[in-house]
């Protein structure tokens, strides 16, 4: 069967100049028609948390575990029940149960094989009226076992190890040699070094650590007792190594398909992501793949090869995002000038990027479609107001310093690293802080906020304080629940996996200020009380009631004073010089800098048209 190469799908060199498909060194001349696979980005930047050191999850101990969970029969293998996940993580590996349950549930929430059990546990959770009722609930809780060692996998690979790119990052900048970048023979030609994306690095690292994690699954790596071999002098018959020099160059059905919980596949045509397992054994990829229909197996070394051939880009990546990616025509304007930034977003149909990227003093508003699911990047912005009200699939926040981020209801995970002095308001099913100072995290989270890491600081959480017409709506849509709600529960796990403490503080209720929208259609009335948030705690509540109380009270004040006309002026310039004061000195005033531009740049009417709510 021949290949045309009409139909070869060559996304990336058709369309970029200078830079071309993903490079592989097991790539032959022929094409891998029409197939796409990639790297799920979701995965590596949000599955993989710095709370695992290598040396407690060794590929000894996870050949182990695979072998021991074989043993247990159906507690262990094919799917793995939280009681005794918990016992081997803790008895056998030495991990904290806070630090098991973590993992346990990041498998959860990024399986590709029984996707949404999830948000089923936090139903049969909140239904629970006792500790009792929990403990057997979460006993009924399993997961797929090969999904579970890939995520231990992840974690425990260092070139994966988000503590390791931040340190190959860090002396890269301390250099003042170009990175190589010997891959990119277009960028060498020209001789200037390009910084690589994280998307990028995480692809070089599953091509590298793709045979040691397939012998691992098929259970290849037998891992021996040596010293009792040293005692007895016990050796494999002949017969025994020909059946395992047999069976080692075969791969089961189980393992292809736990792949997906890595690896996203598409075919050219269809605008849907299909499972690895349905497009290896497609009639038209199966010689190539190295699929037996008799055995219902895997020649080995055929489908290594043809997983490294077809990895790309992925679709709704970072990297084609920022070089395929189209400029949005969102509202924006920025008090810098000039101003560099950028917001585009991923050309793929279906699961799209948005990417937002340098804005400096600046304040975006948009509202999207809600019939797909979105993933949204911000990135090293500073001073500035972002808004961005759509249900979201994941949410990643980076380097961004005294910036206030509202978003819509995520309905997977968020995460905010190595950002200082910025507030996030948004519900999310879950999220993670890692290596941040200053942090004000207004939330709404069916699980605990996780803390990673020795130097985030200074992080405050408190309720949702947001209130938008389709508010409800987008959490319905993203399956959030406002009565399942621990974001007065953080957690805080060390680079060993320790629980931490005194990095995180819950907001006092005097504190706490509902956050007034701009950019809703619908204006506030005097004296009607405001729309509290969903999933408001009653003592947020009172306090909001009595804030609203002492305006009320103040303004009978001044109504039943009976003030002249000379004493009324005088009251209302005291009043207005007190409350400039406290827009400088709070930084308010920035933010109405900022709206009174974007009033300026644009028509009202377009901008609520644009961000209609």
């Amino acid at each position: 069967m021949g290949i045309c190469p009409e139909k070869c799908h060559i996304s990336v060199e058709n369309t970029i100049p200078g830079h071309s498909r993903m490079p592989c060194p097991l790539e032959p001349a022929e094409s891998m028609g029409d197939v796409q696979l990639w790297v799920r980005p979701e995965v590596m930047e949000l599955g993989v948390l710095p709370i695992l050191p290598p040396d407690k999850i060794s590929i000894e101990m996870l050949s182990r575990l695979l072998q021991y969970a074989r043993d247990l029969g159906e507690r262990g293998y094919p799917k793995m029940s939280y009681d005794t996940w918990k016992h081997i993580a803790v008895k056998k590996m030495g991990l904290t149960v806070e630090c098991s349950m973590v993992v346990f549930f990041s498998c959860l929430l990024f399986s590709k094989l029984q996707p949404g059990r999830d948000k089923e546990l936090e139903a049969s959770l909140s239904s629970a009226a006792s500790q009792k009722e929990r403990d057997e609930v979460m006993g009924d809780v399993d997961v797929w076992t090969m999904e579970l060692i890939i995520v231990l996998y992840l974690h425990r690979v260092t070139s994966a190890h988000p503590r390791a790119v931040a340190r190959q990052a860090s002396l890269q900048s301390l250099t003042t040699d170009p990175y190589p970048c010997h891959r990119w023979p277009n960028n060498n030609s020209t001789g200037t070094s390009r910084k690589q994306l994280l998307e990028e690095k995480h692809s070089e690292f599953v091509r590298e650590a793709l045979p040691e994690l397939l012998s691992l699954l098929a259970g290849h790596l037998q891992v021996e007792d040596t010293e009792k071999k040293k005692k007895t002098g016990d050796k494999r018959t002949a017969r025994e190594l020909l059946g395992f020099m047999k069976s080692a160059g075969v791969l089961s059905v189980d393992v292809v398909k736990s792949l997906s919980f890595i690896l996203g596949a598409s075919v050219q045509g269809e605008k849907t992501e299909r499972d690895l397992l349905s497009v290896a054994t497609d009639a038209n990829n199966c010689y190539r793949s190295g699929y037996l229909s008799k055995k219902n197996a895997f020649q080995k070394g055929l489908f290594e090869q043809w997983l490294l051939r077809g990895l790309d880009w992925a679709p709704h990546g970072e990297w084609l995002c920022v070089r395929r990616g189209c400029r949005q025509s969102w509202p924006v304007v920025s008090l810098t000038q000039p101003s560099h930034h950028r917001l585009v977003a991923s050309p793929a149909p279906g699961h799209r990027l948005m990417y937002i990227c340098e804005l400096v003093d600046g304040m975006t508003a948009y509202m999207g479609e809600e019939a797909t699911y979105t993933d949204l990047k911000v990135r090293r912005c500073s001073k500035s107001n972002i808004f961005v009200l759509q249900p979201l699939r994941h949410a990643v926040i980076h380097k961004c310093h005294d910036t206030r981020v509202v978003l819509g209801p995520v309905a997977g995970r968020i995460k905010l690293s190595e950002c200082r002095n910025t507030v996030v308001v948004c519900a999310a099913r879950s999220m993670v802080i890692a290596d941040c100072r200053g942090i004000v995290i207004h939330t709404l989270s069916p699980q605990r906020p996780l803390l990673v890491g020795g130097r985030t600081q200074g992080v405050t959480v408190a309720p949702l304080n947001i209130h938008y017409p389709r508010l409800k709506h987008h959490m319905a849509q993203t399956q959030l629940r406002p009565h399942i709600n621990m974001w007065n529960r953080p957690l805080h796990l060390g680079s060993e996996g320790g629980v931490l403490s005194g990095a995180c503080e819950v907001m006092n209720p005097e504190d706490f200020q509902l956050l007034v929208i701009p950019f809703t259609q619908t204006a506030p009335v005097d004296g009607r009380p405001p729309l509290l948030p969903p999933g408001l705690p009653h003592e947020f509540a009172k306090s909001v009631e009595e804030a609203g109380k002492c305006v009320s009270s103040f303004r009978a004040e001044v109504r039943d004073a009976e003030l002249t006309p000379e004493q009324r002026a005088i009251l209302q310039k005291a009043i207005d010089a007190r409350f400039k004061a406290w827009l400088r000195d709070t930084g308010k005033q920035r933010e109405l800098d900022q709206l009174e531009k974007l009033a300026l740049t644009l028509k009202y009417e377009r901008v609520a048209k644009t961000t209609a709510i």
